[in-house]
């Protein structure tokens, strides 16, 4: 994720303008899919029936942190991701998907957007999808319009 993206990430996250909940970044989507490595990432998910939590790699987040354990194969978020699927812990959920957009709004993010949706609710059959959540900082109408047809929330962030 580019500086540029990551800041706007962070800015709504931390605004009143995001959604309350458990925040999770960069999360793998459509692993119930796909091969090991195939696999989308959405900007981030808010889990809105949790009390508020920043995401781990923020420095406000009041959790610990993980680590992969020294001396072990390196594990990556998808497969945490995976190991969440199994246990069930987060089986019912209602969440928003987030996709950020620094510079001019792009009717393809939106398309990714809508994509994710469909791959998280393959992942997890038990999450009820409450929105989609587009952020830029530059609105730019066709975006917009399109957005408002699709059902999907534009908030602009500078």
């Amino acid at each position: 994720m580019t500086d540029a993206r990551g800041s706007l990430r962070r800015a709504f996250i931390e605004s009143d303008a995001s959604p309350d909940g458990k925040w999770w970044v960069d999360v793998p989507a459509g692993l119930s899919l796909g091969d090991e490595g195939d696999h989308h990432v959405v900007d981030a998910v808010c889990l809105t029936d949790r009390e508020q939590e920043l995401p781990e790699v923020y420095t406000a987040h009041p959790g610990t942190e993980y680590v992969n354990p020294e001396g072990q194969p390196e594990v990556t978020k998808a497969d945490l991701f995976r190991t969440l699927r199994g246990k069930g812990t987060f089986a019912e959920e209602a969440v928003r998907l987030v996709a950020f957009d620094p510079g001019a709004a792009r009717v393809g993010t939106l398309g990714d957007l809508l994509a994710a949706r469909e791959l998280v609710r393959t992942d997890w059959p038990g999450w009820e999808v409450e929105g989609l959540v587009y952020v830029s900082d530059e609105d730019r109408a066709h975006v917009t319009r399109a957005a408002k047809e699709l059902g999907v929330r534009v908030v602009r962030v500078s």
